[in-house]
């Protein structure tokens, strides 16, 4: 039976810069039934292109304007204001500040966080950063439902002390219209980054961040370029610049094969230009951008963190990670294989995508969960004044 009244959830997350966990956000609050689901975003920093993006799809996006790193009381405030006009059915949080911050609406609203990652190492984060990770773990079973986009995700927070009242594991899902093989942007984007048509092109997109790795990333371009001097690397992602003076030191003798473009709003006409696609990370939950280079038909190598090696299975090659010499060999493998080879083994990409991680799956799942939740919580309240 159709609900009386759309169920409203007010989606709370730390930012709306491009990322991972945003942009599933935009997929998701800008495919679901608006017949059944009325849906409001608010930022805790700025609005940035995942921000704009949503409110051009219709989707009302607020802003806090916090600054980042710094704990800042009024947000408490202002998000108050916020949850007072929308009256929401669910707040569903994203990110660690933003699951705390929600912490603080949860008496009256039911209260769903969403985890993204695995396997972190803390130390490579400022202090208050590490703070709000372990008092997550103190506050896990305030929310009603804790989501994790893997296993590994719940495994390992798990294992530093996270212990909801439930778990729900939903993977990331994959706009397969938008990223699939386009020989046309093929040609035009090498035209545009003066890569010959004919040269080899491996792609990590990932910002600049310590569980991406891309120290190893260089050392493995580094080897590789040692038996195949033609081959060219695609960078992109927020700090991925030649001005970044902490990349700087590493494109010494490279920066002829490397092209750093930064934050790219077209990912999926950069992701049509490669050959390969990579992924070097010491953490991480599902990789949106490993799903949606295979949903573009690419071979992939990734290291064995999160549910990668999951996600990837036979399509393509599963190194270990912080190990630039394996990450070489890998890539050095499927160059020599030739170019049959990678096509086939992007074809099985593609389709493992199209078959088991779409996007509406993803959306279906999050769904189902609103509504259970809500259920739930009015079962509960019903029976709550049965009492009295």
């Amino acid at each position: 039976m159709p609900e009386a009244h759309p169920i409203r959830i007010l989606h709370l997350i730390s930012t709306l810069d491009t990322g991972g966990a945003e942009r599933n956000l935009a997929h998701l609050v800008i495919r679901m039934d608006r017949s059944l689901f009325e849906n409001q975003v608010v930022s805790m920093t700025a609005d940035g292109p995942i921000g704009e993006k949503i409110r051009a799809q219709g989707v009302p996006v607020d802003i806090l304007d916090l600054r980042k790193g710094l704990p800042d009381p009024r947000g408490i405030k202002r998000l108050g204001k916020i949850v007072r006009a929308f009256k929401p059915n669910i707040i569903q949080t994203w990110m660690y500040h933003a699951n705390l911050l929600g912490c603080f609406f949860s008496k009256r609203t039911p209260l769903i966080w969403n985890l993204r990652c695995s396997d972190m190492d803390l130390n490579h984060y400022g202090p208050i950063y590490r703070l709000v990770v372990r008092l997550g773990a103190w506050c896990a079973r305030i929310p009603d439902a804790v989501i994790a986009n893997s296993y590994a995700g719940e495994s390992s927070h798990t294992g530093i002390g996270y212990h909801p009242r439930r778990w729900k594991i939903i993977p990331n899902g994959f706009d397969t219209a938008l990223f699939r093989p386009d020989p046309t942007a093929r040609v035009q984007v090498r035209q545009e980054l003066n890569i010959p048509h004919n040269a080899i092109v491996i792609g990590l997109i990932a910002r600049l961040d310590p569980i991406k790795d891309h120290p190893t990333f260089f050392s493995a371009a580094r080897i590789l370029l040692e038996k195949h001097p033609d081959v060219h690397f695609v960078l992109a992602g927020r700090g991925v610049e030649v001005s970044n003076p902490s990349i700087q030191p590493r494109l010494k003798d490279m920066s002829g094969n490397l092209h750093l473009l930064g934050e790219q709003r077209e990912v999926h006409r950069i992701m049509a230009s490669l050959d390969i696609a990579t992924s070097s990370s010491s953490s991480e939950g599902l990789p949106n951008t490993i799903g949606e280079a295979m949903a573009t038909g690419l071979p992939c190598v990734v290291t064995n963190v999160g549910d990668s090696g999951l996600l990837v299975d036979k399509t393509g090659v599963v190194v270990p990670p912080r190990n630039p010499e394996a990450l070489a060999q890998a890539w050095t493998g499927l160059i020599d294989a030739g170019p049959e080879y990678r096509t086939n083994l992007g074809h099985l990409a593609r389709e493992r995508i199209q078959t088991q991680y779409g996007m509406a799956a993803m959306v279906g799942r999050y769904e189902n969960l609103y509504r259970g939740i809500k259920k739930d919580y009015e079962a509960d309240l019903r029976g709550s004044l049965c009492r009295r």
